[in-house]
């Protein structure tokens, strides 16, 4: 089965007249960001109709070789025709008017179908938006799509039974990173302005350091869950990849805060900077300085640096991983020096405990299955009588998925919910211990940060096993992590992320950090071939056939 992508866009109504000519009032798409594109709008330079127009002819020219869609919005143009009239009789709705945007499709869209990029879910229609999306609709945001994710957010390659393989912008042969990688790949190339991501283990981060973007990992319970598709409760945290941190920041000061139908978000309550809270910042843009670097003391953990991780955790290092991994670690020392210069006080190495240890709590303290089940299970009852799947057992049972997540769909459907609670319990205690591990280490260092590559490897080709992936540290001690753009390897011009871990409820500290390191480095470029139109699109890549679960094409 593959994904909608660029086929399911014939007759949506994008002017390809506009396409033909590249005539947008001189407005450059490339690049764009929040900023620009409200500027344009509000400033009269162009319409939110020219501007939705622009971006969904992007999508019809270029989405052929990334495949993020899996369903375009026709209802776009009379979002963008509403916001315009908005404009001219009362002025812009929010700090969003006008901006295009694409949906990961795990996120609830009373419009649009939310499939979680699986088959079981196809004709599964919500009754309304998700609160986050509903936080950024009401700013002034345009969903242009719903875009591909490894198929219930269960992997890190971006490929699902709905929406087929998602590719890389920066080399379609090589994966854009996942969950999220359909979001990542659609913003990098500039096909929107920024999308919606989620991370339980990395989902944000991974594929925004794939694809040279800004991914923040909050702490859990900063952020509204309600209507998001779930892996894990406690676990899951609402995102997006942006090209920029101030554009990160803004949407945090949207979105951040609490929802009381989901309780969790009460941890929010006096940690969200605002005007009249006790935060030496007014909002999470306000903390943002050019100089952020300075006199900020960052701990380098070498253990999640090259290979060793893996090979404290049995792995065995082929040459090419060797290689592959010393690449990333040339660029994260670059990013290291570079962080120094713009004032940064680096203390290298710091440990948060042997590394066999880390490697065994970063297993041992991972989500247990019996809150998968739980929290699937209450989302497909969220959906009421009209829900085409009733229980994650169901689910199992039907088979509507690709192989690619059978295992997973199996364990949280055979997980015992009859020793769940204790399980629960004793996974809490291993979080505890591993958040206490890390706090020690930046009490004893001082520490405003700790630094790692965010992946110690380049992306992977599609039809390879990867490794390298230093997200789950993050989750696990519930703790909050940026990835921010830290240059590209020297053999094959590939992205590479750098990773900074703060304390709970501080992603103000970390926003500044990496301002400040993004600011003073400029890391960030746009993929090539993915030009201003009008331009010949990249060749798509050859149609994956993607084994489905219920074919019995499951090794």
């Amino acid at each position: 089965m593959k994904g909608i992508g660029a086929a399911g866009l014939v007759g949506v109504g994008a002017s390809s007249a506009s396409a033909e000519t590249g005539d947008y009032e001189g407005f450059d798409p490339i690049e764009a960001t929040i900023s620009d594109v409200c500027t344009a709008i509000v400033d009269g330079e162009l319409t939110a109709r020219a501007v939705t127009e622009l971006y969904l002819d992007r999508i019809k020219a270029y989405d052929k070789a990334l495949n993020t869609v899996i369903t375009l919005n026709e209802a776009a143009l009379e979002r963008a025709d509403e916001l315009d009239a908005a404009l001219a009789e009362s002025g812009p709705v929010g700090p969003l008017h006008g901006v295009p945007i694409v949906v990961k499709d795990i996120y609830n869209t009373g419009d649009l179908p939310t499939t979680a990029g699986s088959l079981s879910l196809e004709d599964s229609q919500p009754d309304e938006d998700a609160y986050y999306v509903k936080q950024l609709r009401e700013a002034g945001a345009v969903v242009l799509a719903k875009v591909n994710t490894h198929e219930y957010a269960r992997g890190g390659t971006t490929v699902s039974s709905l929406g087929g393989q998602t590719y890389n912008p920066y080399d379609l042969e090589r994966i854009p990173g996942g969950s999220s990688g359909g979001t990542a790949a659609a913003v990098a190339a500039n096909l929107c302005v920024f999308g919606t991501a989620s991370d339980t283990g990395g989902s944000t981060r991974g594929p925004a350091t794939f694809t040279n973007l800004v991914g923040l990992r909050p702490t859990v319970g900063l952020v509204s869950l309600d209507g998001i598709v779930p892996i894990a409760g406690t676990y899951d945290t609402p995102g997006v990849n942006t090209k920029t941190v101030e554009e990160t920041a803004l949407i945090f000061d949207l979105t951040a805060g609490y929802d009381p139908a989901n309780p969790i978000t009460s941890r929010s309550r006096g940690n969200v900077p605002t005007e009249d809270s006790h935060h030496e910042a007014d909002s999470y843009v306000d903390a943002l300085t050019e100089d952020g670097l300075e006199g900020a003391r960052i701990g380098v953990y070498r253990d999640f640096f090259g290979t060793a991780y893996e090979e404290a955790d049995g792995v065995e290092i082929d040459d090419a991983a060797e290689h592959s991994a010393n690449q990333v670690t040339a660029v994260v020392e670059d990013a290291i020096t570079e962080m120094e210069s713009l004032g940064a006080t680096i203390v290298d190495p710091i440990s948060i405990a042997p590394l066999e240890d880390v490697v065994q709590l970063d297993d041992e303290g991972y989500y247990v299955q019996g809150e998968v089940r739980t929290s699937l299970n209450e989302y497909f009852d969220s959906l009421g009588d009209d829900s085409p799947i009733g229980s994650v057992t169901e689910l199992f049972e039907s088979g509507l998925y690709a192989c690619d997540i059978a295992g997973s769909i199996e364990a949280a459907a055979e997980a015992n919910l009859d020793t769940f609670e204790e399980d629960f319990r004793e996974n809490a205690g291993l979080r505890v211990e591993i958040r206490d591990r890390v706090l020690e280490t930046m009490a004893d260092c001082d520490l405003d940060a700790i630094l790692y590559p965010s992946r110690a490897q380049p992306p992977e080709p599609v039809d390879e096993s990867g490794i390298g992936s230093r997200a789950r540290l993050s989750p696990n001690a519930d703790l909050p992590a940026i990835s921010v753009p830290a240059g590209f390897t020297e053999d094959e011009h590939l992205p590479v992320g750098v990773e900074l871990l703060g304390r709970e409820f501080d992603e103000v500290t970390l926003l500044k950090l990496a301002y400040a390191f993004e600011q003073g480095s400029t890391h960030r470029e746009p993929p090539e071939g993915f030009d201003q139109l009008p331009n010949e699109p990249p060749q798509p890549p050859e149609e994956m056939d993607i084994p489905i679960a219920a074919d019995g094409d499951c090794p």
